[in-house]
């Protein structure tokens, strides 16, 4: 078994195998005869021209194009949906006076499109309107019998290859509450992510719900702690609110270390209401529920009462005794019950059904055998720490040409990643807002992070969110702590155009150093409030990182002139 710990700089590789790679990375959400016309048309140019093309540069940054930035119009108008669905439904309804009904072996999607183009006298886009039927989930008024009787027919599902498809969700416990940050009895839940081919669990993790961030901290938690194979791996996330947010992190993840006939997460979410997506984890459940009663058994010294609840066994009430337990959840996590059940799954023997045969499984066994044959690769904490910045809630948002966000009554100045957006008109963006300053996304449902911005003047109340977990503080940021700590009072905008204009860390360090005497003594000059003094000294500081450009500029181009 090897294992690789770091993946390969784009900036070592020779100038095919990057030309290779980047194509790869530009054609791995593709399909079909699209896929094949762009791989023939890159190929031939790079042949031709032996650069690589200026498109495939792009992918580095994240850009890449498709329908819903492309400018062109929906091939299905509002008015042409909403009569296909009507129809589609009332067809086989035989009571719906809205349409005729329609035999199931008639409801052809042709059939429907025939009607459609006679009632709206246009052409209508076919290929458009078989999508829709899936967008819809149209198939099941598309399949529906008839009459009432139906004839039940017995299944099962097929296999997965180990590390084939990866399934995710979460369960709430139910014979237990504890105390939350606020002191309220809560039920807290697991939220795991299951090898469906060896049935291994991969991380399991206590939290109060299932939001973006707790989603994001454990998909860095299964990164962390497993090593992968190099090929495509399905993951099929819960279609919950705060599983949806992962899309942006594997779209990350696959941009920086996806490679050719290599490592790719492919995402796979379940569908809505569609439990059967993921049954081999939802039966997993519950042996999870019986667990509970040890996990009341270890901490019986602090049960406070126990009161009747109520818990649904295929839609029908039952009564429940719950135990109120006097621990939060920072205590049901460092005991370490929650991951003896995940060694006790992983380690123990199961009997599972394989094609309708019950065989006996031990997931550990199972999985360590398909790794042993394969080439693996590991993540580090560096190369998974900027992920966490997916996890927090986004809200729609528009910066300026001028690079500025107006978010809750606040102005806030793009300070990194300004050359992302226009300088001719606005450009609509997902924001995340917190710790007083903004992340921003790609306008899209797996949007990149593109830049950041910050608030003018620190406030309590710009943002109601501050981070759970520590972030990596930007170049600006720095400077403007650093130049805190020498007593100035800072104007954000016009550091950051500063910042915009060449000036690091190390430049400004170096600046203070050669005036630091000179501000000493405008500090004894001065006999004013503090906060004036302060802006005193940011102005003369301004002043010296202009004289210091100037300087450098000189430099530079004298040095030019000599080579």
């Amino acid at each position: 078994m090897e294992t690789e710990n770091i993946f390969p700089d784009m900036g070592n590789l020779c100038l095919d195998d990057q030309f290779e790679a980047l194509l790869y990375k530009k054609l791995m959400n593709k399909k079909g005869s699209p896929k094949r016309r762009l791989k023939k048309y890159y190929k031939d140019k790079y042949k031709k021209t032996g650069v690589i093309p200026a498109p495939l540069l792009l992918v580095k940054q994240g850009i890449m194009e498709g329908r819903k930035c492309s400018g062109r119009p929906r091939s299905i108008d509002g008015e042409v949906k909403k009569r296909f669905v009507e129809m589609v439904k009332a067809s086989c309804d035989h009571t719906d006076t809205r349409f005729i009904f329609v035999t199931r072996r008639a409801r052809t999607i042709k059939n429907y499109h025939k009607w459609l183009e006679n009632d709206f006298m246009k052409k209508i886009s076919l290929r458009g309107i078989r999508r829709l039927v899936k967008h819809e989930n149209l198939y099941q008024y598309l399949e529906k019998p008839d009459f009432d009787e139906e004839t039940q027919e017995q299944y099962y599902f097929d296999p997965e290859p180990v590390f084939d498809l990866i399934q995710v969700d979460g369960c709430i416990f139910q014979y237990f509450k504890i105390r939350d940050h606020d002191g309220k009895w809560r039920k807290p839940q697991v939220i795991e992510f299951f090898d469906t081919g060896s049935r291994y669990m991969f991380v399991l993790d206590a939290y109060f719900s299932e939001s973006s961030l707790n989603s994001i901290d454990l998909f860095n938690q299964f990164l962390l702690s497993t090593p992968f194979p190099k090929k495509t791996i399905r993951i099929r996330p819960d279609n919950a609110k705060g599983f949806l947010n992962l899309k942006h992190c594997f779209n990350a993840v696959n941009l920086k270390y996806s490679m050719p006939e290599g490592f790719y997460l492919k995402p796979n979410f379940a569908r809505v209401r569609a439990p059967k997506d993921k049954a081999h984890l939802e039966s997993s459940h519950r042996s999870l529920h019986n667990f509970e009663a040890r996990i009341i058994k270890i901490f019986e010294k602090r049960i406070v009462k126990v009161e009747p609840g109520i818990i649904y066994k295929n839609k029908k009430p039952e009564k429940i005794a719950v135990t109120f337990l006097d621990i939060n959840l920072a205590q049901l996590r460092s005991n370490g019950i929650i991951q003896e059940y995940q060694r006790e799954h992983n380690f123990s023997k199961h009997y599972y059904s394989e094609k309708g045969k019950i065989a006996p499984y031990v997931p550990n066994e199972t999985i360590q055998s398909f790794l042993s044959q394969e080439k693996l690769i590991c993540f580090t904490s560096a190369q998974v720490k900027e992920f966490i910045k997916y996890g927090y809630d986004k809200k729609k948002a528009v910066v300026t040409k001028e690079k500025k966000i107006r978010f809750d009554n606040q102005e806030y100045y793009v300070a990194v990643g300004a050359g992302n957006f226009s300088r001719n008109k606005s450009t609509t963006v997902y924001i995340s807002c917190l710790d007083d300053k903004l992340l921003i996304f790609e306008f899209k449902e797996d949007g990149l992070l593109i830049g950041e911005a910050l608030c003018q003047k620190s406030s309590s109340e710009s943002c109601d969110k501050k981070s759970t977990f520590a972030l990596e503080a930007n170049e600006v940021e720095l400077i403007t702590q650093f130049l805190t700590q020498q007593g100035m009072e800072i104007d954000q905008m016009l550091l950051i155009e500063k910042h915009h204009e060449g000036l690091t860390l190390n430049t400004t360090k170096e600046i203070y150093k050669n005036n630091k005497n000179k501000y000493k003594a405008y500090l004894q000059q001065l006999h004013n409030p503090a906060e004036i003094k302060g802006i005193v000294l940011f102005n003369a500081f301004l002043i010296d990182c202009e004289r210091h450009q100037r300087k450098s500029a000189k430099v530079a181009t004298f040095a030019h002139y000599e080579g």
